[in-house]
């Protein structure tokens, strides 16, 4: 199969990554049910706190942030998957720092 068919095909799945990212992958729920429920503020923290955005890898390769779509939780938004495995929910600006630091 040629390389360009399996990039076509990789990229109607978003859970196939294309380039290296850090360590953490952070992906937040952006849908608008979560959006109104403080996702949209939880990304502009993220961004401000970590100095990137949607993407992007921080430059010490710890975290790559991610926007995504619904994630079936959307009582217990704003809601973020660490590295495609574990969901964290309710996150306000406090939890937000919480895992950062945890993370770090």
């Amino acid at each position: 199969m040629p390389p360009v068919a399996v990039y076509e095909v990789s990229e109607l799945l978003h859970d196939v990554p294309h380039r290296a990212g850090g360590r953490y992958t952070l992906t937040l729920c952006t849908c608008l049910p979560c959006g109104f429920q403080g996702a949209l503020h939880a990304a502009d923290h993220l961004r401000q706190k970590l100095g990137i955005d949607f993407n992007e890898t921080t430059p010490d390769g710890r975290f790559t942030l991610k926007e995504g779509e619904c994630m079936g939780a959307c009582a217990m938004a704003p809601v973020l998957l660490v590295n495609n495995k574990k969901m964290r929910d309710y996150m306000t600006n406090d939890k937000l720092d919480r895992l950062l630091e945890e993370l770090r």
